[in-house]
């Protein structure tokens, strides 16, 4: 039997031994602690595969917001295409409209329809304005929406039309600067008509109050009569 007369010796054998390192080993640890390095190896796996599987599954994501960011910008700037072409169609409904009720329009104030004022003749208008007016602002009367001459059966009267499927404020502002304009150069009277389908809240004020006249137009989307 094989003895050593200090620990030096005998942790000199078992360097000497490895046989009999592993012996000493399995005899002081237990099998709980013996298969610790297994284990733990296999949960390292793990635990690596899993973050392998987060940062793969984050890059998608991140890859996949990327996208559905392009695909909403997208869809934003179509929709608002679509949404300008609705709203230019419309425009030009409700001034097709307006033009086409010229002589109703003329009717439901009193007077007699006689022509409606071709846009160079509004443009020899503008150039005999007098006063300090913004260039702006000639340019918007000669693109008057419509201007309608009509009679009282004695007199000659203007009507300034500004058209809009929806009319607001800029509208209404148009049409009584408009009639204002016309009044100042004919020297006869002038009124101020918006032609719409509905108005804003602005615009309805106006024609509550009297300061502007309202030719309600047809919804295209409503079931006729």
């Amino acid at each position: 039997m094989t003895s050593f007369n200090s620990p030096e010796e005998f942790l000199r054998a078992l360097e000497q031994n490895p046989e009999w390192r592993e012996s000493v080993r399995a005899l002081i640890l237990s099998e709980e602690l013996l298969r610790l390095p297994v284990q733990f190896i296999a949960f390292f796996g793990r635990v690596s595969a899993f973050i392998d599987q987060t940062e793969a599954f984050i890059s998608e994501q991140r890859q996949f917001n990327a996208e559905q960011k392009q695909f909403n910008e997208n869809f934003a700037r179509r929709l608002s295409r679509i949404e300008g072409d609705i709203g230019n169609f419309r425009g030009a409904y409700a001034r097709d409209s307006a033009i086409r009720n010229a002589a109703a329009i003329a009717a439901d104030m009193g007077l007699d329809y006689l022509r409606i004022v071709p846009h160079e003749e509004l443009v020899r208008m503008s150039r005999s304005v007098t006063g300090d007016i913004p260039t702006s602002q000639l340019r918007s009367f000669r693109d008057a929406d419509l201007v309608i001459e009509a009679s009282d059966g004695s007199a000659t009267h203007f009507i300034a039309v500004e058209s809009s499927y929806t009319a607001d404020q800029r509208d209404s502002d148009r049409a009584q600067r408009n009639s204002r304009l016309l009044a100042e150069i004919t020297g006869q009277t002038a009124h101020a008509v918006i032609a719409s389908v509905r108005n804003d809240q602005h615009a309805n004020s106006q024609v509550s109050s009297g300061t502007i006249s309202w030719f309600q137009l047809q919804d295209r989307n409503s079931e006729p009569e």
